[in-house]
This record gives structure tokens, sequence and C-alpha cells, in this order.
């Protein structure tokens, strides 16, 4: 239904450049925790990882707001120089593809799910794992469901227009020269 050029074409602006970028230090991320062999620091730095890449967007979005629309990757030099323990906030010198970043993105997202889910069969869960367990889940569902959310309405849309094409009663619409009356036509006479 979607040939990667119109893909390409939908997912082309200045947010969803920013929101690629996101995506990717988010991603860029994991890979380092990805490695963390003991299951109870591994759910711990997940914890520490999204309460960074939260007062990131939080700082990032005050940024927007008072500077007006970010522009380029460039804007996010002031973040470079961050102290965060596992928030990659380095990016590209050049734009990032949104599908390719967003696939990679869910690839990692799964490893880590998976990892997560061995991690909680070999430790004792305490309130504050499970605490930063709901927090980590919460934070990549919302992530991933924005996403979702926009694909829907995307297939919704072009799924409707699809319709519309083969629909006979948008046939009978008196812009259309076919006349549909079968008592009526002289087609049927």
């Amino acid at each position: 239904m979607f040939d990667p050029d119109d893909l390409r074409g939908m997912f082309n602006s200045i947010r969803l450049r920013r929101r690629t970028r996101t995506y990717f230090m988010l991603g860029a991320s994991l890979g380092p925790i990805l490695a963390i062999s003991n299951p109870a620091d591994y759910i711990k730095a997940l914890g520490i990882l999204i309460n960074e890449y939260d007062t990131f967007m939080a700082e990032s979005g005050n940024k927007t707001k008072k500077g007006g629309e970010e522009h380029g990757s460039a804007s996010q030099g002031s973040y470079e120089q961050s102290n965060f323990s596992y928030l990659d906030t380095h990016t590209p010198p050049f734009d990032l593809d949104f599908l390719q970043v967003f696939d990679t993105f869910c690839q990692i997202t799964v490893i880590m799910y998976t990892k997560l889910a061995d991690s909680l069969l070999s430790i004792a869960i305490t309130q504050s794992a499970f605490d930063n367990i709901a927090k980590i889940d919460s934070q990549f569902k919302k992530v991933i469901g924005t996403v979702t959310k926009e694909l829907d309405e995307l297939i919704k849309n072009a799924i409707t227009k699809e319709l519309q094409l083969i629909d006979p009663l948008d046939m009978a619409s008196p812009e259309n020269e076919i006349n549909t009356d079968w008592e009526t036509s002289s087609i049927y006479k």
C-alpha cells in the first residue's frame, strides 16, 4: 500500500527530524546498558536512563518553546556537554532517516524487553525495582504508541481513499457521468 518513498514523504518534517534524533539517542543509549550482566544493575540503569531521558525532554521542550522551532542537528549542541550517566545525547551531523531509526529502535527495544524479562526471573523484585520497571515500560509504550497511532491514522486514510475509488454509491454522485438509477437510466432501456 505504501512504498518506501511514500513513507519518507509522509515522515519528513522538522518535528519528525527532532523525534528521529530523540529515538536515535534513546536507542544508542540502550546499547551499553544491554551489556550490563547483573540483573539488578541492569534494571537500575534502565531506570536512570528513563529519568535522564525525561530530564532531557523537559529541557529540550523548554528550549524549543523559548527559542522557536529547532533547525538541524546544530541546535542540539547545548545538550552535547550534559552530564548524563547513560543518556547519550550525541547525534550525527547529518539528518537521520526516520523509518530506519524507528525500525532499529524497535529492534533494540525488543532485545531490551527480552533481557528485562530474563532479569525478572533471576532476582527478587523489590518495590523500587517494580517502580523502575513500571516507569520503563510506560515510557517505551508511550514512545512506540505515538508512532503506532500515527501509522494507524495514515493507513486508515489510505484505505478510506482506496474504498472511495470502488464504492458504487460514490458513483451515484452528480459529478459522475454514469447514472446508476436502474429504472430511469437510458443506458438500460
